[in-house]
């Protein structure tokens, strides 16, 4: 009997130790006794309802749209996709456990209180190349497009459309006046020094032939578009907000049409060049008037064109860019809209993980490095200083009114 009473004490005393030990491990590691995580897209990338499963690794997540899957034990957090994000509709309490992730891949001007405020998120997915899954390159179309000659007209072939077709030397395209930037200030001045073609609802000064929309979503008309815009000799491509590493498609596309851009924005859109003498750089010339006669002494001379599409003309070695020759290598030749599913993909992974391993990090200011007011030397773009200051202001207002929205729980 007394043996009996033993054995039995044992095996209350093991299942009492089993209990213990799984009471202690579902606390302290939510993974330990779970299929999966769950994260919810606050602000959802798609306009449809998202409910999906992700595995990452060893780890698993449910990623979805629904808010009330907020409520579920394994809850780890929220996804925000920052360009439909809305002042007015954040989450109103925050566990100081919850992760927060931002995924943004548009104009940092879009989303004023966000320059202020990256801080609240633990992840970040961004045009910066601090942000731990970043998009600087993401609206990049391809090496082999970048490279290929087939892309692109003659310096001959685009001197008789200047005279045939009568072309302005350099091609303007945007629908959006009134920039954080003076775009179109300076746009207007350089354009009292040398033709432009302005083609977009700012400073429009010409129309789009009939067979040509500068919006189409068919891939025939799309190319229609590219052909003619690769007709052109200079492409204005000039950012509406100056931020380190924001780079649009405009200039990838001027690139790869073999137009040579004209270019303001990214402080240091030098390490993106595919050649140091790929782009006319704004920032270079004291004034528009200046810029206009380089330009002017370029466009007639045809080795002087030439040498700003050494990525399209040379045979060996295009690109001198090495550190850009790596970054591309290293990604997978896809459509742009392919990319962006697979880094959405990516970051939701990434975020997985993180947030099931309990790592502590916060997003640093440097992700968001804009200089904002920031305009081309010349003095011809102070009449955008009253707007400027308003974006300022409303983003320190918009970031203010986030901290107090927020109410951080235990």
């Amino acid at each position: 009997m007394g043996r009996y009473r033993n054995n039995k004490l044992l095996i209350v005393a093991a299942v009492f130790v089993l209990a213990l030990w799984i009471y202690v491990s579902r606390k302290n590691d939510k993974i330990t006794k779970r299929q999966y995580n769950v994260m919810v897209w606050w602000s959802p990338y798609k306009k449809h309802h998202i409910d999906y499963h992700r595995k990452c690794g060893q780890i698993e997540c449910r990623f979805t749209s629904d808010r009330e899957a907020s409520k579920d034990e394994y809850f780890m957090g929220y996804l925000f996709d920052g360009a439909k994000i809305t002042l007015k509709d954040l989450p109103k309490t925050r566990k100081y456990d919850e992760y927060w992730a931002l995924y943004y891949d548009s104009s940092p001007k879009d989303v004023p209180f966000l320059l202020q405020s990256i801080h609240l998120f633990n992840f970040t997915s961004s045009f910066s190349r601090y942000s731990d899954i970043p998009l600087t390159l993401q609206p990049f179309t391809s090496l082999e497009e970048l490279i290929n000659y087939k892309l692109m007209y003659t310096y001959g072939q685009k001197s008789a459309f200047q005279k045939n077709i009568k072309l302005a030397p350099i091609l303007y395209l945007q629908s959006h006046c009134n920039t954080l930037t003076g775009r179109e200030l300076y746009v207007q001045q350089l354009g009292r020094h040398i033709a432009i073609d302005s083609y977009g609802a700012c400073l429009k000064n010409k129309s789009l032939p009939a067979n040509i929309e500068d919006d189409a979503t068919n891939p025939r008309d799309i190319r229609n578009f590219y052909d003619f815009v690769s007709k052109y000799k200079f492409m204005i491509v000039y950012e509406d907000v100056v931020c380190e590493d924001y780079i649009s498609s405009k200039f990838w596309k001027s690139l790869t049409l073999g137009v040579v851009p004209i270019y303001f924005g990214a402080t240091n859109i030098r390490n993106y060049l595919p050649n140091p003498g790929s782009a006319i750089l704004v920032e270079d010339f004291a004034k528009p008037a200046d810029l206009a006669q380089f330009i002017q002494k370029v466009s007639n001379s045809e080795e002087s064109y030439m040498s700003f599409l050494l990525h399209k003309t040379v045979d060996f070695y295009p690109i001198t860019n090495q550190p850009l020759v790596d970054y591309l290598f290293r990604q997978d030749i896809q459509y742009v809209e392919k990319r962006k599913a697979r880094t959405i993909a990516e970051f939701e992974c990434y975020v997985c993980a993180q947030s099931s391993a309990g790592l502590q990090k916060q997003a640093a200011e440097r992700e968001f490095t804009c200089k904002v007011p920031h305009f081309p030397p010349g003095n011809v773009t102070h009449k955008a200083m009253p707007r400027v200051q308003g974006f300022i202001e409303q983003g320190r207002a918009e970031a203010a009114q986030v901290e107090k929205m927020i109410d951080f729980v235990g």
